[in-house]
């Protein structure tokens, strides 16, 4: 029993107390640890602040170097001649949602302009085939749909619209237009700036007062546009 007993006792002190070699190789360890951090602390540099660099150190042409921002707005802007007047905003769009990120981005220029209450007269090529013939013909080319105008200058489409509205500068642009008298849409047309031809009902043809052999002659409208559409009267 004392064999036993003793042989308990020396198992418990071996696992609460660890050999005095073990201890002395994991305090050796963390000292190597702390001094070669203390060797690389010493090694790196101060850090450099406005107060301690050194002006001998700056080459010549760090020191004349600057960040161009150039705030004119004449710079993302083409000037248009003979298009548009002044304080007048003119914005292409169009209602067909064949291809839906046109329909959107139109729907985008139209919403930061409404955003603004400014003034402007939006013009439909999907409707009205004078307006895409006069875009292509101001732009040089078949462009897509938005394209904006501000005073007679061809801003660009929404890439460019939304660019401008995010640094501020389309708020400058704005600046000086009237501002619109009512966020209503129009009695006449409803906002779509076009109403039914009331000469045709819509169809293109009106019936002529001259006859051959007996029978009446239909004829072109000549009051309304290619989809059977006039200009609202009251916008």
């Amino acid at each position: 029993m004392k064999t036993n007993r003793a042989k308990i006792l020396r198992k418990l002190n071996s696992i609460s107390n660890p050999p005095c070699k073990q201890l002395f190789q994991a305090h050796t360890q963390i000292q190597n640890s702390q001094t070669s951090l203390d060797i690389k602390e010493a090694k790196m540099p101060p850090p450099q602040n406005a107060d301690n660099i050194d002006e001998k150190s700056i080459k010549p042409e760090e020191k004349n170097s600057t960040v161009d921002l150039d705030p004119s707005l004449e710079k993302p802007i083409t000037p248009v001649s003979n298009f548009g007047e002044k304080d007048v905003i003119v914005l292409y769009t169009t209602s067909l949602r064949g291809i839906r990120k046109t329909f959107e981005d139109c729907n985008t220029v139209r919403f930061l302009l409404e955003s603004f209450r400014v003034l402007y007269s939006e013009r439909d090529v999907s409707m009205h085939m004078e307006y895409r013939n006069e875009l292509w013909g101001v732009l040089g080319g078949r462009v897509v749909p938005p394209r904006l105008f501000i005073r007679g200058r061809y801003v660009g489409g929404a890439d460019e619209v939304m660019g401008l509205h995010e640094t501020g500068v389309l708020r400058d642009l704005l600046d000086g237009i009237p501002l619109s008298p009512s966020n209503c849409p129009c009695a006449g047309c409803g906002g779509m700036r076009f109403v039914m031809c009331v000469g045709c009902n819509g169809s293109r043809k009106v019936v002529s007062e001259k006859k051959k052999n007996n029978e009446t002659l239909s004829i072109r409208c000549s009051e309304c546009n290619e989809n059977g559409l006039v200009k609202c009267s009251v916008c």
